[in-house]
């Protein structure tokens, strides 16, 4: 019983010894907090924020690349068939109401 009294307190003071590393770890990183962020905060305000133009210079390359492939063109073809589709529903739809109201009054 003698020997395993020994091996406990060796045991308990190997976890303490551990704790007290990482406590100094913790308190080291700690410290050293607050510089940190006093770097960041300084490349931060430093840095340039981006450019209002960067927007416009996409804009216009994401044109440039429509414009480029000739999606301008099959724009066109797309709305040329959606006007045919729509005179097509309409004239259609005119002529059941036209069907409609002659039975009515037939």
């Amino acid at each position: 019983m003698s020997r395993n009294s020994p091996l406990k307190e060796d045991l308990e003071l190997r976890q303490l010894q551990q704790q007290d590393l990482e406590l100094l770890r913790r308190q080291q990183e700690y410290a050293a907090l607050p510089k940190k962020l006093a770097q960041e905060l300084k490349e931060r305000e430093s840095t340039m924020p981006p450019l209002a133009e960067i927007a416009d210079r996409t804009r216009l390359k994401e044109h440039d690349l429509i414009v480029s492939r000739g999606g301008v063109a099959n724009i066109l073809r797309d709305q040329r068939r959606s006007l045919l589709l729509i005179f097509l529903l309409l004239t259609a739809t005119g002529s059941l109401v036209w069907w409609g109201i002659k039975l009515m009054h037939a």
